[in-house]
């Protein structure tokens, strides 16, 4: 009986949500052939929202009222060509001054949300929007009354 084919089934639950969360969408498909395997790229548009992403419904734990699990987009990874090769570019939004940019090897121009929205788009960065987001393990600096425009993450010191 343990060699009998039967439906198979994959299932994961949500306990809780990080402050940082990344979706990988599968874009690769893998099909046994009759002498070999076919790989291909799959091209579908996931609608994905760039705003209010909640998933409070699909968390089984408990969850703080301080940090529930809505999220919003701050970049997308994007991917153009086939399995053989192929070019990223990103869609990012700036935490500080809330502007979309397009980043594609060294150019960088304004951009809006939505562009990165396409079936290009690879990998999904989404941040929570209450509680204690960090950037790269640290908190964002305070923003100066002066500041206007983009500036860098903190820099890491030694340690």
């Amino acid at each position: 009986k343990c060699k009998d084919h039967v439906q198979g089934f994959k299932k994961f639950d949500l306990w809780s949500t990080p402050d940082i969360l990344i979706i990988h969408l599968k874009r690769f498909q893998h099909t046994m052939g009759a002498h070999f395997v076919h790989r291909q790229k799959i091209d579908s548009l996931v609608n994905f929202p760039l705003d209010g992403l909640d998933l409070t419904d699909m968390v089984l734990g408990t969850s703080s009222s301080r940090a529930r699990p809505i999220y919003d987009c701050y970049a997308v990874s994007e991917h153009m060509g086939g399995m053989g090769g192929g070019h990223y570019t990103a869609t990012v939004k700036n935490m500080r001054n809330a502007q979309w940019y397009s980043f594609n090897d060294s150019h960088v121009s304004g951009a809006e949300g939505t562009d990165g929205v396409t079936p290009n788009a690879y990998v999904l960065f989404y941040k929570r929007r209450e509680g204690s987001a960090r950037w790269a393990g640290q908190e964002l600096p305070r923003e100066k009354a002066s500041d206007s425009g983009a500036t860098a993450p903190p820099k890491k010191g030694r340690r």
